[in-house]
């Protein structure tokens, strides 16, 4: 780099953090959410399930849910298509905010800070005080190499770049630098860097934070990212569309906290899985899920021809089992066994006795051919699914 002067060098810094700044081209905030109460019910089904009804003046009804998570205290977050945005703790529902776009996933940093993809960029909610919160609003990503070594960026005539729609945000549990990630079909991956707050492309800088830029575009195919999830190991998995499964090893994700000198390339740092290692010729990965058992992940595959498959990495190998309708999403609910959830309703997965058996509550006349989109498994065992104008519960796991 050419020697350059103080005060074109402070200058340079000014530029560049005005140039990535978060008040003019990162951000923007609008007039605080106040959280208000939502008057909800219970509809008992089958088997011990049952449904939520009567939010917001049925939402359920109105709307399509489009997000569902859980955050670490145990409370369920839910978005929706037309930007609403609640929260039930216990039995208690509120609306935290009304977003001006679809919400397409949650991510909950801290109490008072939650991220969320939607279909016009990202978005983030800051509690300012107890009863509500700073909406601030991200449209933009950067591409270009970074102006300093501490990160900056001093953007180029192609280097900022509209969101538009954004199909997932995740934050890892276990080791969160540069989090939160985006998961853009379009636009690909991206991480944040908190300090200049910008958007830039999934991890810059690989081999070491003062190391020359270099970004993982470079070096693993992730050119349609579909889902992300961390194993109990600290591996990164992410599931794409047309470049199979990667993994991000727990030892590759150390880097930011290493010299240069320590990273040099010793070949385990990223694993690649497609169809010869999955047995199965997929195309695309619709959802990844994490294990209790710290090497296991699963996956939802969606084949080329024929049904999706439902897969299991058990920390050397992948095997799958075949499901005959079109599958969208998987969690486990005890080691060995999933629950899967598919357009003809939900499906309970075993790999230790090879089975796929059709959780017959959703067989009944009420839930005919019932699509559900999302599942989670809270902190207490009770599992949480969603068709799109639907919230289905129940206390534990069904048999």
């Amino acid at each position: 780099m050419a020697k350059i002067g103080t005060i074109t060098f402070l200058a340079l810094i000014w530029l560049t953090a005005n140039l990535a700044g978060t008040a003019v081209l990162a951000a923007d905030e609008s007039p605080e959410s106040v959280p208000g109460l939502v008057p909800a019910g219970v509809k008992s089904l089958e088997g011990g399930w049952k449904e939520w009804t009567g939010i917001t003046g049925g939402i359920f009804h109105h709307e399509l849910i489009t997000s569902l998570s859980i955050d670490g205290v145990g409370d369920l977050w839910v978005g929706t298509s037309r930007g609403r945005v609640l929260t039930r703790s216990g039995t208690v529902w509120q609306i935290q905010a009304r977003l001006d776009a679809q919400v397409t996933a949650v991510a909950v940093e801290t109490p008072s800070r939650v991220w969320f993809s939607t279909s016009d960029g990202i978005r983030r909610l800051d509690r300012v005080k107890t009863n509500s919160w700073r909406v601030t609003a991200f449209r933009i990503y950067y591409q270009g190499e970074s102006g300093l070594v501490s990160g900056g960026y001093s953007p180029g005539l192609d280097a900022e770049r509209l969101w538009g729609y954004v199909d997932g945000i995740y934050i890892p549990p276990r080791k969160k630098t540069y989090a939160p990630f985006v998961i853009s079909t379009e636009h690909g991956l991206f991480s944040w860097a908190g300090f200049y707050e910008v958007w830039h492309h999934f991890l810059p800088h690989y081999w070491g934070a003062n190391s020359a830029w270099l970004d993982t575009r470079d070096l693993l195919p992730h050119r349609r990212p579909t889902c992300m999830v961390e194993d109990g190991a600290a591996n990164l998995w992410v599931g794409t569309d047309g470049d199979g499964i990667v993994c991000l090893t727990a030892h590759a994700r150390d880097y930011a906290a290493r010299s240069p000198g320590d990273n040099a390339r010793d070949g385990t740092e990223f694993r690649s899985f497609g169809t010869n290692e999955l047995g199965c010729d997929f195309t695309s990965v619709a959802d990844l899920s994490p294990s209790a058992d710290p090497q296991m992940v699963w996956a939802i595959l969606n084949l080329r021809d024929g049904p999706s498959h439902v897969g299991r990495f058990d920390g050397k190998k992948w095997t799958n089992l075949p499901l005959e309708p079109e599958a969208h999403c998987v969690a486990e609910v005890k080691p060995g066994v999933a629950l899967v959830g598919t357009d003809r309703g939900l499906f309970r997965v075993s790999f230790s006795a090879k089975t796929v058996k059709k959780v017959r509550e959703f067989e009944s006349d009420e839930l005919v051919d019932v699509s559900i989109r999302r599942i989670v498994v809270g902190p207490d065992g009770s599992v949480l699914c969603t068709s799109w104008p639907a919230l289905f519960e129940r206390s534990q796991a069904p048999d």
